[in-house]
């Protein structure tokens, strides 16, 4: 079964729940194959949400056909460092920096950091820090890529909105 086909049984149960799936991978170990699914919300994403999409992706029939009975099903929130699997993704998190690793050497080098400054539908665009230049890459040249949060501004709002 390809990644499309798996979108296919994952997703509608996802929706079911008020959510959104962010994303998912698997991952063949030597003795089990773990299926991590990442789930998002616009209101919010809590344990309960994780426990009942799993819940109910445990009675699909056709992951288990697909994984074997012996899988590991991990749900979960995307967190604060998501992980993007889609260049749509992006485009909420321009001004934000990113980390991320290519597949290929690019000028010696896989991989890289810095500001998103702009996306389209296959290309986005960093400005390092220090430098006022530009550098384009494609998503799909990808290996992975993540949000880098600025962790001190995160609990300056966190302690603000304690207040």
């Amino acid at each position: 079964m390809n990644k499309d086909e798996f979108k296919k049984i994952i997703e509608p149960v996802v929706n079911r729940n008020d959510c959104m799936l962010w994303g998912f991978e698997i991952l063949r170990g030597k003795k089990r194959t773990t299926l991590r699914i990442y789930i998002d919300s616009y209101k919010g994403v809590d344990i309960n949400d994780c426990e009942n999409v799993s819940k109910d992706l445990g009675y699909e029939p056709m992951l288990d056909l697909s994984l074997g009975d012996n899988y590991v099903l991990e749900v979960s929130t995307p967190g604060v460092d998501r992980k993007f699997f889609d260049i749509l993704q992006l485009g909420d998190y321009i001004g934000e920096n990113l980390e991320f690793k290519t597949r290929e050497l690019i000028e010696g080098k896989r991989k890289f950091s810095g500001k998103l400054i702009n996306c389209d539908d296959s290309y986005f665009s960093i400005k390092k820090n220090d430098k006022s230049i530009s550098k384009k890459f494609k998503f799909s040249d990808l290996d992975l890529c993540k949000l880098k949060p600025n962790y001190n501004n995160l609990i300056k709002e966190y302690s603000y909105e304690k207040q």
